[in-house]
């Protein structure tokens, strides 16, 4: 059996978690989402080797990176995202295609410089309907769609704000939101105007399936369906008298957006034989629909997103709830994780995940930013120590360390470390969250560490395709 899953469902999951995220349906403002970071120790310490391994997708290894979570944030900002295209003199763009899964391959959709983001309505071609470079950039604004002087109608659809660039934008890919409502005054009014003047069931263009011809004159176009608003097409002839192309509109000057039609569920393409040479082979073609709310109604269905990027930017220590002067080498996207020793969900702006210990003394100056152990005298444990801040080691444990506890009143070694003896007055000093809890859905082990110190501001973004 063959079966497919339509770009209908993956947009709907993706909105079922953005309106999660949102809290905008029943219940959904009990889920709390976090960024996750950790693993300071390399990918393979006992060969001491440092490359990322791809994640496999199994229980094992969202268990492997809880061993190894350090510091976590709640999601600070979240949007749909799409792939990013720039536009580009002298570059060929697609028209926008009902026929088209997800994001092709000649992109459709430009951002220019100004940050304002446009869909082409229809592509330049030469007499023999042959695509042409784009050489001219979009500018306006406005709801008008200006037929440019190389051929290419371009629909804007909504400028990406300072505010959403900031956390949004990547040299892959660009936020696409949908505006509930704008006033006048508002920085994306502009998209506002577009989303409200949207047509329901407009024919946005049209596909030749067979040239045809030879015509001697181009031949009148009909098209027939159960639109409250007609829609009008004319024949471009090529060279041979074949169809090169079918735009909108029944004349060169006839205006586009009172041209492609309202309401259509369906529809056929009549075209008149007679201008048909005798002998010659009758045209078809096929209309193009916008989505069915109308081209720039939503742009999440006009762009065809079904990604939502996350967004957080801890600086320094975050309130001593993330570590510094060591690394994390993994990102993580959590679900509902818990409150150490408790049934409710962690809340909090941001939190620490690492065990500590508590020293009788300050041991004053340790280097342990390149996987160094620390090991109890009595019990046998040993660990990752990943940070000490004045006389408290906070620190992990995974399958190579194994999990032995430390004990009170113990002495501890630290690999390197030749200072006056450590010795533990409380070795089990609870983290804010319990590791063990809540839904990873996202692991990132990434190709290069990251080193934080008191200075750093990450800008982390986590990308989660549907």
């Amino acid at each position: 059996m063959t079966a497919i899953i339509t770009d209908k469902l993956k947009t709907q999951l993706a909105r079922s978690l953005f309106d999660e995220l949102k809290g905008s349906t029943p219940g959904d403002s009990d889920n709390y989402y976090t960024i996750a970071v950790g693993r300071s120790q390399q990918y393979d310490p006992v060969a001491n080797t440092d490359v990322a391994p791809t994640p496999t997708n199994t229980e094992r290894e969202e268990r492997l990176f809880r061993y190894n979570i350090q510091s976590l944030k709640a999601v600070e900002a979240f949007s749909f995202v799409v792939p990013i295209y720039d536009w580009t003199s002298n570059t060929i763009y697609a028209q926008y295609n009902d026929n088209q899964a997800g994001q092709p391959a000649q992109s459709y959709y430009v951002r220019t410089a100004a940050n304002n983001v446009y869909l082409c309505i229809r592509q330049g071609k030469n007499t023999n309907g042959v695509a042409q470079v784009s050489t001219v950039k979009p500018d306006h604004t406005d709801r008008s769609l200006p037929v440019e002087t190389d051929g290419y109608i371009w629909k804007y659809l909504y400028t990406i704000t300072v505010s959403n660039a900031n956390s949004f934008l990547t040299s892959q890919f660009m936020p696409v939101e949908f505006i509930d409502s704008a006033k006048s005054s508002d920085v994306f009014y502009s998209q506002f105007l577009v989303q409200d003047s949207a047509v329901p069931g407009q024919i946005v263009g049209y596909r030749v399936t067979e040239a045809g011809g030879p015509y001697s004159s181009a031949p009148d176009i009909s098209i027939r369906g159960n639109g409250t608003d007609s829609a009008k097409a004319r024949a471009i002839l090529n060279t041979a008298g074949g169809i090169a192309a079918i735009e909108i509109g029944d004349s060169a000057n006839a205006p586009i957006v009172g041209s492609m039609g309202a309401g259509y569920d369906y529809a056929n393409i009549e075209i008149s034989t007679s201008t048909l040479n005798q002998g010659g082979t009758a045209a078809t073609a096929v209309p193009v629909f916008g989505p069915k709310a109308g081209l720039g109604a939503d742009p999440r269905d006009d762009l065809r997103s079904t990604s939502i990027m996350f967004n957080i930017k801890p600086e320094g220590s975050v309130d001593k709830k993330w570590i510094t002067g060591n690394d994390y080498r993994q990102v993580a996207v959590i679900k509902n994780i818990l409150e150490y020793d408790s049934t409710g969900s962690f809340t909090g702006t941001a939190g620490n995940a690492l065990k500590k210990m508590t020293l009788t003394a300050n041991p004053g100056s340790i280097s342990y930013a390149n996987d160094i152990e620390v090991t109890g005298s009595t019990s046998g444990a040993k660990a990752y120590l990943d940070m000490v801040d004045s006389s408290v080691f906070s620190y992990h444990q995974d399958e190579t360390t194994g999990f032995k506890a430390f004990s009170d009143g113990e002495v501890v070694t630290v690999e390197g470390y030749t200072g006056s003896t450590l010795t533990t007055d409380s070795a089990a000093r609870a983290p804010d969250v319990d590791v063990f809890s809540g839904d990873i859905l996202y692991i990132d082990n990434r190709a290069t560490s990251t080193t934080r110190d008191l200075a750093s501001t990450e800008d982390i973004k986590v990308i989660i395709k549907l």
